[in-house]
């Protein structure tokens, strides 16, 4: 073999060989950057309704923070009504292996100056009888495309789950209620959209309702609007009952 042809070659070898190191060090340099995610988003809904009851009485932002690394998250949510008369902060640390998670939320609700029972506002004061948190310990079970059940059970442990006025032991010694609430839903898809059936029932009564009872069911529709090729708009609409309370609603949401 001629020699320049030779050296051209083991040259071009050498380029390609560099470019390959070059492109799996580009790889594990984007891997090492993708092991810590953030998500940083806001929706628009036009009521604040959470299992089964109405916050606010108003359209409301809810911005979201979430940090994601491995199986752990670790988030913050809000809602503010735009009449100013309800505004809840929500941390949340979240563990999820497989199928299952375990989440931790600290929920802060000040209360206004309407209530009954005024408390201390103060973010920091995490004294069980006197502040606006309120811990829930919450474990999940998410199903995959071939069954698409979810199941939800939560209760609150600690703080302002207290003075509902069903209990009066409870009540006149400011005792914790552990208000608790068991969720199931399933998921399915027609045309380019997906449904979610939901249910959720609580055993006694408390923060969710008067006695034992269905508080939250219905529908969830979700779709995404095409504004463009690079530009889509998730819409989310929600149909809910509340036979306990004999309420319901019709929600409409975007997600910016």
């Amino acid at each position: 073999m001629n020699i320049k042809i030779r050296n051209l070659c083991l040259l071009l070898s050498i380029l390609l060989y560099c470019n390959t190191l070059k492109s799996q060090n580009q790889e594990d340099s984007d891997s090492s950057k993708t092991k810590i995610k953030l998500d940083i988003n806001a929706d628009l809904v036009s009521r604040f309704i959470w299992r089964g009851n109405d916050y606010g009485n108003s359209p409301a932002i809810q911005p979201y923070l979430n940090l994601v690394t491995g199986n752990f998250e670790l988030g913050c949510w809000g809602s503010v009504a735009t009449n100013s008369s309800y505004t809840e902060i929500d941390i949340i640390a979240k563990y999820t292996y497989k199928k299952y998670s375990l989440a931790i939320t600290d929920y802060f609700v000040p209360e206004t100056a309407e209530s009954s029972y005024l408390i201390n506002n103060n973010f920091f004061n995490f004294k069980d009888k006197t502040t606006v948190h309120t811990f829930e310990v919450a474990l999940a079970y998410k199903g995959d495309e071939k069954l698409p059940l979810s199941l939800m059970t939560a209760v609150y442990i600690y703080g302002n789950d207290k003075r509902w006025g069903y209990d009066l032991d409870k009540d006149n010694k400011e005792k914790t209620y552990y208000s608790s609430y068991f969720e199931a839903s399933y998921g399915f898809k027609i045309q380019e959209n997906t449904l979610d059936i939901f249910a959720g029932f609580t055993p006694f009564a408390g923060a969710y309702g008067h006695k034992a009872g269905i508080v939250n069911l219905g529908i969830t529709a979700n779709r995404k609007i095409k504004i463009s090729d690079h530009f889509e708009i998730p819409l989310k609409a929600n149909l809910i009952f509340n036979p306990l309370a004999s309420t319901a609603y019709f929600v409409l949401g975007i997600t910016l």
